[in-house]
């Protein structure tokens, strides 16, 4: 406390009053750097966790809508069998091209497996049958190298969000158990 009531008389080169200036912005600073960067305030993570998880939705609907539409260029029937974007994602993944499913050596295989990814063997044989009388275009082997690239990203991101609504969901009732019974996990 004595050394900054005479701090102006120790320091020569400081005039008298040009001191409170520096002192009011170093308070501020500290200040908004203790509010800010406060790492005891548990809901910083969960409110940048709802921000993410909003911000996810928006572009897996972008990303799994244009995945619906290159695919259905080639595959149109599979959007109207299958209404759910991960669903259709998934299945964009594993068939390929449509020609794998009318292929008699693999098509044994691929029934399994789509009854797998659908969990229900009808839509599965909706697909198969789809798959024989679509009026969809060949695309090239690079058209669809991209499109189940793009797929597999639409897949992982939903992977990632369902991960983080899990966390967040962990959170919230660690945090604020009572708030999240009343109205749920994201506020």
């Amino acid at each position: 406390r004595g050394l900054r009531l005479h701090f102006e008389s120790f320091v020569k080169d400081i005039k008298e009053g040009t001191l409170k200036p520096y002192q009011l912005g170093l308070a501020h600073s500290y200040s908004r750097a203790k509010v800010k960067f406060n790492v005891n305030r548990a809901d910083n993570m969960i409110i940048q966790s709802i921000s993410l998880l909003d911000k996810l939705d928006k572009d897996i609907n972008t990303f799994a809508m244009r995945v619906r539409e290159w695919y259905s260029w080639h595959f149109p029937e599979l959007v109207k069998i299958v209404n759910d974007n991960q669903l259709f994602a998934r299945l964009v993944r594993f068939i390929g091209p449509k020609s794998s499913l009318t292929d008699e050596k693999t098509a044994k295989d691929k029934l399994a497996g789509l009854e797998e990814i659908t969990t229900d063997p009808v839509v599965a044989r909706q697909i198969m049958d789809a798959a024989r009388s679509s009026m969809g275009m060949d695309l090239s082997e690079l058209d669809m190298q991209n499109i189940e690239h793009f797929a597999a990203r639409v897949v992982s991101m939903g992977d990632f969000r369902k991960n983080l609504q899990e966390y967040l969901s962990k959170r919230m009732h660690d945090v604020a158990p009572n708030l999240s019974s009343l109205i749920g996990d994201i506020v």
